[in-house]
């Protein structure tokens, strides 16, 4: 696991913050923990997509 040493506030409603509680109980991790993996997902899948449209569009004019 990387090292965690940078602090970063954010604001949440409270269903948001009910919300981030409940999973993150349900899944037996710390709230944080759901946040930074939330975090890398959403950056991943949406880079990864844009990769994969990408290789099809550069597929698609070679064929």
């Amino acid at each position: 696991m990387a090292k965690i040493d940078k602090r970063f506030q954010i604001l949440l409603s409270e269903d948001e913050q009910i919300l981030l509680k409940n999973e993150a109980s349900r899944r037996g991790i710390s709230q944080g923990e759901l946040i930074r993996m939330a975090l890398k997902n959403e950056i991943v899948q949406k880079s990864e997509l844009v990769r994969r449209k990408a290789l099809v569009a550069l597929t698609e004019l070679l064929d």
